[in-house]
């Protein structure tokens, strides 16, 4: 069995016209993750906290649109080009339905000093396959992108801009732990941020300091730079790597590990194999450092899917960049991830190269 070669939705103009293009374009899918996701909402099992959820929705519309207010034209036209209500949108974007596990998920990154000293990272994105689409979007204010929004959302995570910054995230999932839920910004909107307006690390690291939101993320931008961190809530946990090599999947790690537990984290989630698949991406990368290829990492990538494993049965999508020595090309594979199922994405364009 061969994978279908990712399909990538093409969005440009305007903000209207980037929700309008995507709605249209996946109409069945978003009413599909309205049924899934936002269910609860529609017939009323959520009744007994609407109200406090209301309260959060209309705290996140004044944060969101004051610091990105491109962003709500889009969700607007989201609605208008897939017949949802603009309320469903929002509710959609602003993850309405892990209101009160918000930091759930899982996926793994890394990045480590590759082949003729150019900067190599990957990872996956490990959630179900039927909620994402492949965007390339050109907007016409920002940076050209390639990412994997739920569809229905103006989001971002793990994925490449034209300025050859390639960001992974990784969801920090931290049992136990005590967070102010009503400080939090939802971490999808901040990768769009990022990967529409930054070129830079720096940048990234900027966005760090500023917004409020729990992930783990590795950055390398076009010089080989790399910034990974911790964040949460507000603070965030600068990771350093004396070999240059840096994995991170779903639990604090180092500093952010002490941190974390003075507000109440009692350790990984066993099930989910976070401290396993971090330990399988280390191997790999001591075994590889210093002359690893894109060709490498997909191989690595590429695996037999496993549970357990880096690449799993949970494993939705998977990619690979080298930004100094291929600053506008994204190497992309979709669920069930192998070897042959890659395919080179120009970011400029969203065309296969």
């Amino acid at each position: 069995m061969t994978t279908p070669p990712p399909p990538v939705l093409t969005l440009h103009g305007s903000p209207r016209d980037l929700g309008r293009q995507q709605g249209a374009a996946v109409r069945s899918q978003v009413h599909g993750n309205v049924a899934v996701l936002l269910g609860d909402f529609i017939t009323g099992a959520k009744a007994a906290t609407m109200d406090r959820i209301t309260a959060w929705q209309k705290r996140l519309r004044t944060f969101c649109f004051d610091h990105w207010p491109w962003l709500q034209e889009e969700i607007q036209g989201l609605a208008e080009g897939s017949g949802i209500t603009p309320e469903l949108a929002e509710l959609l974007s602003f993850r309405a339905w892990q209101y009160e596990v918000y930091h759930a998920g899982a996926c793994s990154s890394f990045a480590l000093p590759g082949a003729n000293g150019h900067t190599l990272t990957g990872g996956t994105l490990d959630d179900p396959r039927f909620l994402y689409t492949i965007a390339h979007v050109a907007p016409t204010q920002g940076l050209r992108f390639v990412s994997f929004p739920i569809a229905g959302t103006v989001w971002a995570n793990r994925g490449m801009n034209e300025a050859g910054l390639a960001l992974g995230i990784s969801s920090l999932i931290c049992p136990g732990v005590r967070f102010n839920l009503e400080n939090l910004v939802p971490v999808d909107l901040v990768f769009r941020d990022m990967l529409q307006h930054c070129a830079t690390v720096a940048e990234i690291e900027a966005r760090c300091r500023r917004f409020k939101f729990f992930c783990n993320l590795i950055a390398v931008d076009a010089t080989g730079a790399v910034f990974a961190s911790s964040n949460y809530c507000g603070d965030y946990t600068k990771h350093t790597s004396p070999t240059g090599t840096y994995a991170l999947t779903n639990h604090p790690a180092g500093a952010a590990d002490t941190a974390l537990r003075s507000r109440g984290y009692t350790g990984p989630d066993p099930s989910g194999f976070s401290v396993e698949r971090r330990d399988q991406i280390t191997a790999w990368m001591s075994a590889q450092a210093h002359r690893a290829t894109v060709d490498d990492a997909i191989a690595f990538l590429g695996a037999t899917p496993t549970p357990g494993r880096v690449n799993n049965q949970h494993t939705a999508f998977a990619s690979v960049a080298m930004p100094q020595a291929h600053p506008h090309t994204i190497w992309l594979a979709q669920q069930p991830v192998t070897m042959s199922a890659f395919a080179a994405i120009d970011v400029r364009t969203g065309a296969v190269v």
